[in-house]
């Protein structure tokens, strides 16, 4: 018998020890860093009908390519997409010579950055793509806090130039891995809720047209070729270089509140809205099956008295936990919930909080502009064989509640791994061509997670024309920089502008040197 005991106590015992290896690999998998590419093979939906690769030799003087042939992708890992060539940009006299070949050899040229549009905006099948992460040269006026800086330059190099001048950014995208063309082509849009867009804060910029031509526009000069270039998509000439306007890095006090989300128009108009002590401001909605889309923490930044130096801006800790953390909520209810319970009680204390020994609440987290607006987000590169793909809708403030019900019954119905919605401000815009807030907004930022299989990208497929039609349906409209789901009726009720566009890109490019895959798709007849 104690033969047997011992025997069933080994097996329970090896047993246990296999499981918690099991669930030891499990959480080293979610937890680490990727050590290579991802595989992004899948391609939705499949165009394998369509021709593949021109062939056409590089003439002795022609651009540097860096690759020549093959293919390119975008974040959303859905679009490998064979390419002529990327050629590699350091100079405006790259970008010249690169446009120069192009219109010798017949090809079509589109400028890139990151490559986090979704759809294909910043490549096309067969065409020439420009790689501008190089082309990232940048000065300073201090006195009159404009900055000037190549497109290639990406925010986070940015911040940390600017934070050692005791000044920040005065908007930008909530992650700072973008380049400042991207951005601009995109107008993006962050946590600075005031002007929100990036447009606003555009003083001047120098773009080459199609025929190697340099304007300078600015909203006084060569008005509108600088209202269709800021969120253009690439489509109207390179963006060369840019003057900003940047604002003094300051303190913030960081509070955070728990409410419902009917109540977050009013608590907008409350405290933030007519408020300058309010620097940064944003919400984030449960996905918690207890509280889905309901409870809602919101952030403000806003302004502390503080005494000394402003610290230095450093990179987040704890990258391995945030991305465990996030990768255990793409597998289930119960990974919401731990996820959504971790961001109530124990996220505000991974800021990189200072203290001011001068201020009579000594455990209030303050933080600087230039820190709460730097995030590079490595927490979401993983080795998981799926995708994350970002939406994004625009709503009046009065039809916020309506939104988030039909945003709640729609992702339940077609089933859509919803991971995270941000809400954003965004204010009327009056400089664009193409408009995504045409009155005051609220801007929710939707994070959903795929696996590379037909039937997932299905149900993300229905998930966006059904979330599209509803918004519109309430006055609202959605960002054009993703998945190419929508059909040209619903682009036009959202953007009833989009024909004006499509004509101005006409007559700034009358060569047609410019292309990517949103014009290919809906400027057609």
């Amino acid at each position: 018998m104690k033969k047997y005991i011992r025997k069933r106590t080994a097996a329970v015992f090896s047993l246990l020890a296999a499981l918690l290896i099991l669930i030891g690999a499990k959480i080293t998998r979610l937890a680490s860093a990727p050590d290579k590419n991802k595989d992004c093979d899948f391609i939705y939906p499949n165009d394998s009908d369509k021709p593949t690769t021109i062939t056409i030799l590089p003439a002795k003087q022609g651009p540097l390519f860096e690759q020549e042939g093959g293919f390119t992708n975008d974040a959303s890992c859905l679009n490998k997409t064979p390419v002529y060539g990327i050629v590699k940009v350091s100079s405006v006299a790259d970008v010249k010579n690169a446009l120069e070949f192009a219109r010798d050899n017949n090809l079509k040229i589109t400028p890139s950055g990151l490559q986090h549009s979704m759809g294909g905006q910043s490549f096309l099948r067969n065409g020439l793509v420009l790689n501008m992460k190089g082309f990232k040269e940048m000065k300073l006026d201090k006195a009159s806090k404009t900055l000037t800086v190549e497109s290639g330059a990406v925010w986070k190099d940015i911040q940390t130039f600017l934070d050692k001048e005791g000044l920040a950014v005065k908007a930008m995208q909530s992650i700072n891995i973008f380049t400042v063309g991207g951005t601009l082509s995109v107008n993006a849009h962050g946590i600075a809720h005031n002007p929100g867009p990036v447009a606003p804060t555009v003083k001047a910029m120098r773009v080459m047209l199609g025929n190697g031509e340099i304007v300078t526009a600015s909203p006084t000069e060569n008005v509108e070729l600088f209202k269709s270039v800021l969120g253009g998509y690439g489509l109207f000439g390179v963006i060369l270089d840019v003057d900003f306007e940047v604002v003094d890095n300051e303190m913030y006090a960081l509070t955070r509140d728990v409410i419902d989300y009917k109540d977050f128009p009013e608590f907008y108009a409350k405290n933030v809205e007519n408020n300058d002590q309010v620097g940064l401001f944003f919400g984030r909605l449960s996905v918690s099956p207890s509280t889905y889309l309901k409870e809602t923490i919101v952030q403000r930044y806003t302004k502390a008295n503080f005494e000394g130096d402003i610290p230095s801006v450093s990179s987040p800790q704890h990258n391995w936990l945030a991305r465990l953390i996030i990768n255990f909520s793409k597998t289930g209810s119960f990974g919401r919930w731990v996820r959504w319970a971790l961001e109530e009680h124990v996220d505000p204390s991974l800021y990189l909080c200072s203290r001011n020994e001068a201020m009579s609440q000594k455990e209030v987290c303050l933080i600087s502009r230039n820190q709460g607006m730097y995030d590079p987000m490595g927490y979401l590169k993983n080795k998981l064989k799926d995708t994350d793909i970002l939406q994004e809708y625009f709503i009046p403030h009065k039809k916020m509640p309506e939104f988030v019900d039909g945003l709640r019954k729609i992702v339940s119905q077609n089933g859509a791994n919803l991971l995270n919605v941000t809400i954003r401000v965004v204010s009327k815009d009056t400089i664009t061509a193409l408009p995504y807030a045409k009155e005051n907004m609220f801007a929710f930022v939707l994070y959903f997670n795929q696996k590379f299989n037909e039937a997932d990208s299905q149900i993300l497929r229905k998930t966006t024309t059904d979330l599209i039609d509803m918004a519109t349906d309430i006055g609202g409209t959605y960002y054009l920089p993703y998945q190419l789901y929508y059909s040209k009726e619903q682009l036009a009720k959202a953007y009833p502008e989009i024909d004006e566009f499509f004509e101005a890109k006409r007559k700034f490019d009358p060569l047609g040197v410019f292309s990517n895959g949103f014009w290919e798709r809906y400027s057609k007849n």
